[in-house]
């Protein structure tokens, strides 16, 4: 399944094709405390598109150049979808109609960009060995990017390389300002982060990690090439190069299988295929055929003509979307709000009574309980909704402990409880209205592109913590 790859999925086994969940974190991420998997979401799952923005065929020569490469040299098997934007947006759209299950695309996989296990350096002349010994797989993948960039027309992937966005419109590039107007620390954090370990790789790529003789690129260049592999690559277990080594896999049992997929990871960023946009309406995948040696999409339900076809890039929240996709999906099932520190929150909205943190610290729960919650449309979790009760509560409740507050409390109780998410509520208004329908990507890196990014997002934030308070009868 092609998504976001900071988010762990199950793998699962279909035949003679292997279904690409999400890769493990690629880097280390603040912990966040998520409501429990038993919690039932409290509103349903978004059905597909209904009125989506009309198709504008892509007849640029650029685009057409990278067509011709598609279906000659690079051997892309594609049927029924053509380049198109959709309000200013690069997509698929379905040039006929399109029958549930049938193949849209097939990649062999020597026309993609793939990075297997202990790989040797792909980058000849350009990166030395020990750099790409220690680096991670994005800034290895980034690397291969710029690689067959400099390789100008005698890159075998050079139609396709030529016509990838020159800004992937993610916060990553935003200023201070435009980060700001997020007006969510949680994620604005994540950036920041971000943004100090692409310029940490930067400088060590730049310092020691360059071939003899070779140009390092710029710091924009670099980070170019991650965020669009940060932006196109899916992840899956590693089957081999060669048919023997393929077949051998195949052969092996289940279990087997899916314990090497643990360990041996493969990545692939597939031309054309990277074109699908998002939406969790969508059940289409992106599979691995072992014996095809192909990457291939198939459609999961009927597309009609001058429709936008989708893909879902996994169950991931509107913060991981925004920071790697540069989009914030309207009523994404899967989003939350991350209140980054609970605490500093709540002292916002009254002052706590003497010794109540002291209290909570000294307990089986803990203050950590309370450090980037993330709030489901559902509610809070049970352990973070336990501690917000036991430190809001009177103290003759609170002498009870906290073990007393794993179950609802009085009418009154709970409702301090939804005034304070209130104050959060209210705090998170947008200034205007607006929002998005499926997932894009980000397109431009304007002032005016981000404010809308931004403004996209915030209204998402406040669509959750509406939905909790009015779960919580506030």
């Amino acid at each position: 399944m092609l998504q976001q790859l900071g988010h762990v999925k199950h793998h699962s086994l279909r035949g003679a094709q292997q279904a690409f969940p999400s890769d493990a974190p690629a880097r280390r991420r603040a912990p966040v405390v998520a409501a429990r998997a038993s919690v039932t979401p409290t509103e349903p799952a978004p059905q597909a598109p209904q009125q989506q923005p009309p198709a504008v065929l892509l007849d640029d020569s650029r685009t057409q150049t990278f067509m011709n490469w598609a279906r000659g040299p690079a051997s892309i098997r594609f049927a029924g979808v053509k380049p198109s934007t959709f309000a200013g947006i690069r997509g698929l759209a379905a040039s006929s109609d399109i029958a549930n299950d049938a193949l849209i695309v097939e990649v062999p996989r020597h026309s993609a960009v793939v990075l297997a296990p202990k790989q040797r350096n792909s980058c000849p002349g350009m990166v030395n060995d020990e750099w790409w010994k220690n680096a991670p797989w994005f800034a290895k993948m980034g690397a291969m990017l710029l690689w067959h960039k400099r390789q100008g027309s005698q890159s075998p992937l050079a139609p396709w390389i030529a016509q990838l966005p020159a800004d992937t419109g993610v916060p990553l590039n935003w200023s201070d300002k435009q980060l700001a107007a997020l007006q969510y620390p949680y994620l604005v954090a994540q950036v920041k982060e971000q943004q100090r370990e692409w310029t940490a790789l930067y400088d060590t790529l730049r310092g020691s990690g360059m071939a003899a003789g070779a140009a390092p690129p710029s710091r924009e260049e670099f980070w170019w090439a991650m965020g669009v592999v940060r932006s196109r690559t899916f992840s899956g277990p590693y089957i081999g190069s060669t048919l023997s080594d393929r077949l051998r896999l195949a052969g092996l049992v289940a279990a087997l299988v899916v314990i090497l997929s643990r360990s041996l990871k493969q990545y692939a960023i597939c031309p054309l295929i990277d074109l699908f946009n998002h939406t969790s309406a969508a059940q289409s995948e992106v599979s691995y055929n072992y014996f095809g040696d192909s990457y291939s999409v198939v459609a999961s339900r009927d597309f009609k003509k001058g429709e936008q076809v989708f893909i879902t890039y996994g169950a991931q929240s509107n913060d991981s979307l925004m920071q790697y996709y540069g989009f914030a999906e309207a009523d994404n099932p899967q989003d939350t709000y991350v209140i980054s520190d609970v605490l500093r929150w709540l002292q916002g909205f009254r002052p706590l009574p003497p010794g109540r943190v002291q209290a909570l610290q000294g307990s089986s729960l803990g203050a950590a309980c309370l450090s980037n919650v993330a709030v489901q449309r559902a509610g809070f979790p049970a352990e973070a909704l336990q501690a917000l009760r036991f430190l809001l509560a009177s103290d003759a409740e609170a002498a009870a402990g906290v073990s007393a507050f794993a179950k609802a409390g009085s009418a009154d109780a709970e409702a301090v409880l939804a005034e304070a998410l209130a104050c959060e509520d209210l705090a998170q208004q947008a200034a205007g209205s607006g929002g998005g329908g499926g997932g894009k990507k980000g397109g431009a890196g304007s002032a005016s592109a981000a404010e809308a990014a931004a403004l996209s997002f915030r209204i998402e934030k406040k669509k959750v913590l509406s939905a909790v308070l009015k779960n919580m009868g506030g």
